[in-house]
């Protein structure tokens, strides 16, 4: 039986997205079966799952600390003694219950204030981290994707390649072109075999980074969801702006909030604490008929007075270790402005450069057009058409790399705020293969 990802009461988003991508498997969507396959297995998941289940264990030990305590004992003993005269052997038997409830003890109470921000901060590592998969997993698709199209489009220029090289050896039979031309078309075709097989190999080293991070073969109708334009895509202020929601940073500042009440708990260690205690015993004696029973209820309270130093010095502990907290919280903010900054400076360039290769292609094929009109009534040699059609081919390879980057771009600048979510997304439909 397989091991789900999902850990009980995390929140509803992740649930959304796991009933989600459940029911696209269902419906064979290709991208959300695969997002489930990589959340379901994945070491790091299970290891944060496993972390947060750990974390949660906390709730119910602070609150033992709290609760009162009974113990039952059973207490036999043989006392033998030794005279000139004889022994005397006396056999007694204690049965007793007691009974103790705190009640004030401030590092006990400020260890279950600090149970809420424990687990919460382990919650949100799992949604970090099922956030990195997510994106993996479409980084992995955009690789296979990509990958595919540039094989087309290979295997698309090296029978044009073919082609050329057939005509210009038709032509060069009846005279109307040299020898050279039927040269350069031959280096052109072995050029294009070059450009394919890298392309071929390249799709096999992708389909392999796809099977590692999914955990399964990449299916011949994957399809990568849509993400709609934001309205505030072109805004760096309004992305930064939403860095608190990143959740390494939410995690970091849940851990100085525990850090901050662990200063408050060493501290308490000066306060006095105060308990109830009980206890009812019945003793039976085997050298007489003689049963007593005995009950005390009583208070405790102590009051520390001097425990060598160790108060202070783990107040003192705990101080640094907030301040230590502190710097992390502020490396943390420091690197969500720049990832944030970066992904926003790839997608404008993504962007700027997307608009630059359309013209680039458009014109490109314009281009090769009239040179080839040109080369069929003889006013342009061989290799003018064979440059334009390479030339063609770049643009069109650069303009699909291009695309997927953009896609990927977009995708990298949710992950970069905290928003990497189904919710962002739109699906599309399943295809046949």
């Amino acid at each position: 039986m397989q091991r789900s990802w999902w850990p009980v009461g995390k929140g509803i988003r992740l649930l959304a997205l796991l009933l989600l991508c459940q029911t696209a498997q269902a419906n064979e969507e290709p991208f959300l079966h695969a997002v489930h396959t990589a959340l379901e297995r994945n070491p790091q998941i299970i290891a944060a799952q496993a972390n947060l289940a750990a974390a949660r264990e906390r709730l119910p030990q602070s609150r033992a600390a709290l609760l009162p305590t009974v113990a039952a004992n059973l207490t036999p003993s043989r006392q033998v003694n030794r005279w000139d005269k004889g022994d005397t052997t006396q056999q007694t038997v204690i049965a007793g219950l007691s009974l103790s409830q705190i009640l004030y003890n401030r590092p006990a109470l400020i260890a279950y204030e600090q149970t809420a921000p424990w687990i919460a901060a382990y919650a949100d590592d799992l949604d970090g981290m099922v956030q990195t998969i997510f994106f993996k997993v479409v980084q992995a698709a955009v690789n296979g994707l990509q990958a595919r199209e540039i094989v087309q489009l290979a295997e698309n220029n090296f029978a044009l390649m073919q082609r050329h090289l057939k005509d210009t050896e038709s032509r060069y039979r009846v005279g109307e072109i040299t020898r050279t031309s039927v040269s350069q078309a031959e280096a052109r075709r072995a050029t294009a075999l070059s450009d394919l097989t890298r392309a071929k190999n390249d799709l096999a080293v992708a389909k392999a980074g796809y099977f590692e991070v999914v955990g399964m073969p990449m299916p011949d109708n994957l399809a990568l969801p849509t993400l709609p334009r934001s309205p505030d895509e072109g805004r760096l202020e309004s992305w930064l702006a939403q860095l608190e929601q990143r959740p390494d940073l939410r995690a970091a500042s849940k851990r100085l909030n525990i850090a901050e009440l662990s200063v408050q708990q060493e501290d308490a260690g000066h306060w006095p604490t105060l308990s109830l205690t009980s206890s009812v015993n019945h003793t039976w004696q085997r050298s007489s008929i003689d049963q007593m029973e005995g009950y005390t209820l009583g208070m405790k309270m102590e009051l520390p007075l001097f425990s060598g130093g160790m108060t202070l010095s783990r107040t003192a502990e705990a101080q640094a270790k907030r301040d230590a907290q502190q710097a992390e919280v502020d490396r943390l903010r420091r690197q969500a402005y720049r990832e944030i900054e970066k992904a926003k400076l790839d997608l404008s360039s993504t962007q700027a450069l997307a608009l630059s290769l359309q013209s680039s292609v458009e014109a490109s094929r314009l281009a090769r057009d009239g040179v080839e009109r040109e080369y069929r009534v003889g006013t342009r040699p061989a290799l003018d058409l064979l440059d334009a059609e390479h030339e063609l081919f770049s643009y069109l390879t650069d303009q699909a790399k291009n695309r997927y980057a953009l896609q990927l771009a977009r995708f990298q600048m949710l992950l970069a705020v905290g928003r990497l979510t189904l919710e962002e997304l739109v699906i599309p439909a399943a295809s046949g293969p």
